[in-house]
């Protein structure tokens, strides 16, 4: 049994979150009534759509003899899986993501992956990056295997840096800041910066390198709230005292939606972003000459990698077919289907070697970054990371100091800890 500690008496704004939880723990004592196997992704770009129904179909015709469903969930895909794993309706096989893995493996709904690991002796385990499996482990048992992975990279305006007269790119934090000052300029004399040398966003994803390079966690490994520690202070003061020294701009005062469009017109230099930028690039701003480096390092390399698993729930009536697709969608054949444009980067080391990525101009500073590459997860419901948004907003549209900002909030935020009782489970 898993129970959250403790609730807040707030029904209007979390009943839904709630009443999902609670769903989730019945979940684990009922049967389920699927007459065919049924599988399960969030919609993102139709480019995206188009090449996993192609992977399927490939699937298919090696298979013919497996039936199965593919049904695409359409928006809120984390509150509806929740609601279909609390009513035994969820599908046989469905994407994880990686940040909220831990609060979905705790409750124990999802089917134990090791045993069919062992029985296939093709899986490999050894040939996935550490990271990527360690995300979707608990308690030491596999809950679910990465299909894929997507670390924060740097991107620079090749342009800028020349017209700047830099012919060196950032490897630290402190050459960060100082090109980000060289690269900060008021191009048409009218008094007012209209290029920066670097462009932040309030959110806590974007922030966790910074904190990691610094050796600090948002819940540390002890289990306990990290955000007011001295290492997590210090790197969110550096990243935000860029914004605030005027070196760094941020999307809202640029009047655009996300750092990337800020980046594709030219009103920063260097923005940090994964692989998904790429596309967004090259349909919107194909003019732009940019190039991509690894993340400047603090104390220590670090970034986040974002990663997503296929994974079953426990109660399904297909887990040997179900395995058979998960298996070939991870495995060498699949994961080669499904990442060879660059949509997303392996997480089995020969996928990345056949696909070229290792040498490819682009590409391999994304399998660089798998070396130090850490996924954000934490044993905290979402609704805590609501609260680090108000403590952000506090930050960098308010003027509050970081330390103040994170200590008012921390109290709020333990409050979605996700904790799980061992005996009772």
């Amino acid at each position: 049994m898993c129970f959250l500690v403790p609730i807040p008496f707030k029904i209007s704004k979390y009943l839904r979150y709630l009443s999902g939880l609670i769903l989730l723990w019945m979940a684990a004592c009922q049967p389920t009534g699927n007459d065919t196997l049924r599988l399960s992704s969030w919609v993102s770009s139709p480019s995206e759509t188009n090449l996993f129904k192609q992977t399927l179909a490939d699937f298919r015709q090696t298979h013919p003899e497996l039936d199965f469903k593919y049904e695409p969930i359409p928006g809120n895909y984390s509150e509806k899986l929740q609601l279909m794993l609390g009513t035994n309706t969820a599908p046989d096989l469905f994407f994880l993501k990686g940040m909220t893995a831990p609060s979905y493996m705790s409750f124990g709904i999802l089917n134990p992956l090791d045993n069919w690991m062992a029985q296939s002796p093709d899986f490999e385990a050894t040939d996935f990056f550490p990271f990527a499996l360690e995300a979707f482990q608990y308690d030491g048992v596999q809950y679910g295997l990465p299909k894929d992975f997507n670390p924060y990279v740097l991107f620079y305006n090749k342009a800028h840096f020349r017209e700047a007269g830099l012919d060196s790119l950032p490897t630290n934090w402190q050459e960060l800041e100082q090109m980000s000052a060289q690269l900060t300029k008021d191009r048409d004399g009218d008094g007012k910066m209209d290029q920066y040398g670097f462009i932040v966003e309030p959110s806590i994803e974007m922030v966790m390198p910074f904190v990691y390079q610094n050796d600090g966690h948002f819940q540390n490994p002890d289990g306990s709230l990290g955000i007011t520690d001295d290492s997590f202070i210090e790197a969110l003061e550096f990243y935000y005292g860029l914004y605030q020294k005027g070196v760094a701009t941020i999307a809202q005062d640029q009047g655009v939606a996300w750092n990337g469009d800020a980046f594709g017109r030219g009103t920063c230099s260097m923005a940090i972003s994964g692989g998904w930028l790429m596309p967004f690039l090259k349909d919107n701003y194909p003019e732009i000459d940019y190039g991509i480096i690894p993340l400047p390092a603090g104390k220590q390399r670090a970034t986040v990698a974002f990663t997503t698993a296929y994974a079953m729930p426990k109660k399904t009536a297909f887990e040997g077919e179900a395995w058979q697709i998960m298996n070939y969608l991870v495995g060498k054949e699949g994961m080669a289907n499904w990442t060879n444009t660059g949509v997303a980067m392996p997480t089995r080391r020969s996928v990345a070697e056949a696909n070229g990525f290792y040498e490819h101009p682009v590409f391999k500073t994304f399998m660089e970054s798998a070396a130090y590459a850490r996924p954000f997860q934490v044993q905290y419901s979402e609704r805590g990371f609501e609260e680090v948004v108000v403590a952000f907003q506090a930050i960098f549209f308010m003027g509050k100091p970081p330390r103040e900002a994170m200590e008012e909030i921390a109290s709020q935020i333990k409050k979605y800890r996700l904790v799980k009782n061992k005996k009772q489970r």
